[in-house]
């Protein structure tokens, strides 16, 4: 049985940090001070606002669907070892590096926000940004000792931590891993089909179990968590190319690294996964198709035709097709441009 992430029912750090940006922009915007301050600063209080936002939805969506959620995966996994069981590898090679890069994301997340709240503990999103009464910039030390910075660092490394396990788990395991497997199960039904070709009944028998796990799968990404998750990645990704664009001489070291960190996974995400989450619909359908032609069966043609092809719905009556990560690309480069026209 697996068991929900704990990081889907933590949000409190999120939460606490959440409430820092939130006082730093209503500062800026209601009783603005220093009108000098760099746009880069702004854009970096947007990007977690957005960051922490997302996760909070995540967390309260898969949380009211735990259930869905694990009986999705479960049936991902069982799909995944009856077709392992038939002597056939399945994990294709770019899903097993993507699960190495989610890996390499949770260790270097956590550190790089450690690393900030050591050097820049008058940065917020940090808590200890608005505990420290001598903070006249995101510059300053506030007049703290290492041990004091260490304990203020703690919060931030479980922050860190539980947003980088919360992302990976919702895109890697609950988003891309049923998407890998309605793939397996594709390959193995037309290797089934090749060698039955004279029999169709049991690869239909089969393909109606991609049926109901790409009904499962929609489900568990129902709106508008879908359209969350596309417009966290766009924006997300917009922000931290604007601050890598005009800002990586002033801006602090581990902040840019954080940046480049996600701008590189956000890239990955969109031109890899967002796109092979596409190829159930095509492939989807040439099957049915090949069922179409290989059987005059009255009966078969009624049930093909009672076939949808696979697809994961995002949202707004639109599915992942092979244009969608152009798309998504297309429109994080708009907010881009527009950023810097500002």
């Amino acid at each position: 049985m697996i068991v929900i992430s704990d990081a889907l029912q933590s949000p409190i750090p999120s939460g606490i940090n959440r409430d820092v940006v939130l006082k730093w922009l209503l500062d800026q915007w209601l009783e603005p001070v220093n009108h000098s301050i760099p746009i880069w600063k702004f854009v970096l209080m947007y990007y977690c606002l957005t960051l922490f936002s997302a996760t909070v939805a995540f967390t309260v969506h898969f949380t009211w669907l735990k259930g869905e959620t694990i009986f999705l995966l479960n049936s991902a996994l069982q799909v995944e070892r009856n077709v392992k069981s038939k002597g056939t590898d399945t994990v294709h090679l770019y899903y097993a590096w993507f699960v190495v890069l989610s890996k390499i994301t949770v260790i270097l997340m956590p550190a790089a926000c450690t690393a900030i709240a050591i050097v820049r503990p008058c940065m917020p999103p940090a808590w200890s940004s608005v505990i420290y009464l001598k903070c006249e910039s995101w510059d300053d030390d506030g007049n703290s000792g290492i041990i004091f910075r260490i304990c203020g660092a703690l919060p931030y490394y479980y922050l860190g931590m539980s947003l980088a396990s919360t992302t990976v788990f919702v895109f890697t395991v609950v988003l891309i891993y049923p998407a890998e497997v309605k793939l397996i199960l594709l390959e193995s039904i037309n290797r089934d089909l090749c060698r039955r070709w004279q029999n169709a009944v049991p690869c239909l028998h089969t393909y109606r179990t991609l049926q109901m796990l790409g009904d499962m799968h929609n489900s568990v990404f129902r709106h508008p968590i879908m359209a969350i998750l596309i417009g966290a990645v766009t924006v997300c990704a917009s922000f931290a190319l604007y601050i890598l664009i005009t800002s990586t001489s002033v801006a602090p070291i581990p902040i840019i690294i954080i940046l480049s960190l996600v701008a590189l996974d956000l890239f990955i995400m969109v031109v890899g996964p967002f796109k092979f989450m596409a190829n159930p619909l095509p492939k989807s359908t040439e099957l049915l198709q090949s069922f179409k032609r290989m059987n005059r069966s009255r009966w078969i043609k009624r049930f093909v035709r009672s076939c949808p092809p696979s697809k994961l719905l995002l949202g707004d009556g639109k599915f992942f097709d092979r244009a969608t990560s152009l798309v998504i690309c297309r429109k994080s480069a708009d907010l881009v441009i527009t950023f810097l026209l500002m």
